[in-house]
């Protein structure tokens, strides 16, 4: 009965079509509970009132809304649904479902699969079919075929405005061959996929919609040397044409294009290119060193990667050490970035980062982080010279700093916390023409003590905000205290809290209002899995300037939630 009901759960999944990542262990399924529910429900009742002329809000909202999770036999199925007097809402896991079984060193990849095999191959792109992957030892080989993209049809209203943008159906497949294990490894992916033009019907030339094709190849190697050296490699062809619609060409612009025309025909429209990254370093408990290099030319792509960044050169050095028996901490990053690596643009930008960053912890009580960066942005000359775009050349540096510092002291009774934070920021432009609408300066600084009695469960924190902005000659401050005191009753059932929070606005050494906000809130929670929540929030904004500015809002919350 059991194998019964489990082969007809998968026939079902699968005939549904459907987010769901599930990878499950078929030697323990004789294990498995065959139907297990649990999650949460929750009702909601929401009061408001304002003086606004436009608040916003409607006076009174409720809704239910739930996330039950079904398990089937170890195989997790995720619902959802909300309800309120404007929206009804159900969500259930079918319409993207997948699922990864396997038995030793056999898994099977069914419906809808996310694989990341290699950067710039196989990056995480969703694909919807099947596939098998094999790990006997330390060999690994791996298939998987299926669809990309979905087909999105044109279609036109009366008004002849379109309702959706067209798109090809997409299929592919990838292959993997590797041997290693985690440490030491090296592995080809292979990917080929292209688009069905007659997946759509016909599209009008304005969407300049073309059925592609690309066939990507990549070498990935990881090693361990010596149990302190790293070295990861990667390396990608990309061939790719951009319209197989256009004519046979018996030229070819690379190696592989020749190589491999029996996978993918070589068009007027085919073109190749590389990508590489690759990174040493050093690894130990008290010193790291990472060195990395990045090239993607100018027209890389990939059907098998959502997104990535292209026609650039990064060069990093990331060295950390680990001093005073490992309580002081410091670390860094520099580097640069350039782009047009074919030199045909007319301006070549260039992007220096430099940071450090440090942790220190004395002793358990007391703990100090701190950073600083410095990011530079600026052009060079490409095919024009800067000099003829000197009025909007760009040339920026950002400069950053912050530390944050946090002290704890615990007693029988009494718990202490201490917190300092202090953030600065300042983009400094050396064009004088663009100067006074870029730069500007940020200081925001924070304090708060909060203290505990814990014979009593009763906590009470005050805390200080101030925050400056500068830009040209504009200054605009906002600084406040907040207050808050909370107790706990009848053995952690009942909660109570206070809070209250005066924010000053200031520009240019004028009041221009004040925002008072006052919180409370009660929480009973009578059993384990239930939960009752009060909540009122009253905000008071009192312009200084304008009458028209001043306004206030209440908000009431009425919660309950059950967890099963």
């Amino acid at each position: 009965m059991r194998k019964y009901l489990f082969f007809t759960l998968s026939v079902f999944c699968l005939l549904t079509n459907s987010s769901k990542s599930l990878s499950q262990d078929l030697a323990n399924l004789p294990n498995q509970k065959p139907f297990i529910i649990n999650g949460s429900l929750n009702a909601k009742l929401q009061f408001y009132d304002s003086d606004r002329p436009n608040p916003g809000r409607n006076p009174f909202v409720w809704y239910l809304q739930g996330s039950p999770v079904v398990t089937l036999y170890g195989i997790v199925l995720p619902f959802s649904f909300r309800l309120s007097e404007q929206q009804r809402d159900f969500r259930q896991p079918f319409n993207q479902f997948g699922v990864s079984p396997y038995y030793k060193w056999i898994k099977v990849h069914l419906g809808y699969r996310s694989l990341n095999w290699s950067t710039y191959a196989l990056a995480g792109h969703s694909i919807s079919g099947a596939g098998v992957e094999l790990t006997p030892g330390k060999f690994r080989v791996g298939l998987i075929s299926g669809r990309l993209l979905k087909p999105v049809k044109y279609i036109d209203n009366p008004e002849a405005v379109s309702i959706q943008t067209p798109a090809y159906r997409r299929t592919g497949t990838a292959f993997t061959l590797g041997y290693g294990d985690e440490k030491n490894n090296v592995n080809l992916v292979i990917l080929k996929a292209k688009d069905d033009s007659t997946s759509t019907g016909e599209v009008p030339l304005k969407y300049q919609l073309t059925p592609d094709e690309n066939l990507v190849i990549s070498f990935v190697s990881k090693q361990v040397i010596a149990e302190k050296f790293l070295f990861e490699l990667e390396v990608a062809q990309s061939i790719y044409t951009k319209d197989m619609r256009t004519e046979l060409s018996d030229s070819s612009d690379g190696f592989l294009v020749k190589t491999l025309s029996s996978l993918i025909e070589n068009h007027q429209s085919t073109s190749s290119n590389n990508a590489f990254q690759t990174a040493f370093g050093y690894q130990s408990d008290i010193f790291n060193l990472m060195l990395k290099y990045q090239r993607i030319e100018p027209d890389f792509k990939s059907m098998g990667a959502y997104y990535f960044l292209t026609d650039l050169r990064n060069i990093t050095i990331e060295p950390s050490v680990k001093l005073f028996k490992k309580k002081l901490t410091l670390g860094g990053s520099f580097g640069t970035q350039v782009d047009n690596l074919k030199n045909d643009k007319n301006l070549r930008t260039r992007r220096n980062i430099s940071s450090v960053k440090m942790n220190f912890v004395p002793v358990p009580q007391y703990n100090l982080n701190a950073f600083y960066s410095n990011y530079g942005l600026a052009q060079e000359s490409g095919l024009l010279s800067i000099d003829t775009l000197r009025n909007t050349e760009v040339a920026q540096a950002t400069n950053q700093f912050g530390i944050t510092q946090s002290l704890n002291l615990t007693g029988e009774k009494l718990a202490h916390n201490l917190m300092l934070n202090f953030n600065y920021q300042k983009l400094n432009d050396r064009n004088e023409n663009t100067s006074q609408f870029s730069e500007f300066t940020t200081n925001i600084f924070s304090a708060g003590y909060f203290l505990n009695y814990l014979p009593w469960n009763l906590n009470a924190s005050v805390s200080l905000l101030s925050t400056k902005f500068i830009q040209d000659t504009l200054e605009t401050v906002v600084l406040g205290p907040s207050l808050g005191i909370g107790k706990s009753f009848l053995k952690n059932k009942l909660n109570a809290g206070i809070n209250y929070s005066s924010m000053k606005n200031e520009v240019q050494n004028q009041k221009e209002g004040t925002i008072n906000t006052f919180t409370f809130q009660l929480g009973y929670k009578p059993v384990k899995n239930q939960r009752f929540a009060i909540r009122f929030y009253h905000n008071k904004n009192k312009g200084q300037r304008l009458v028209s500015n001043s306004y206030f809002e209440n908000k009431l919350d009425l919660d309950y939630t059950l967890s099963f």
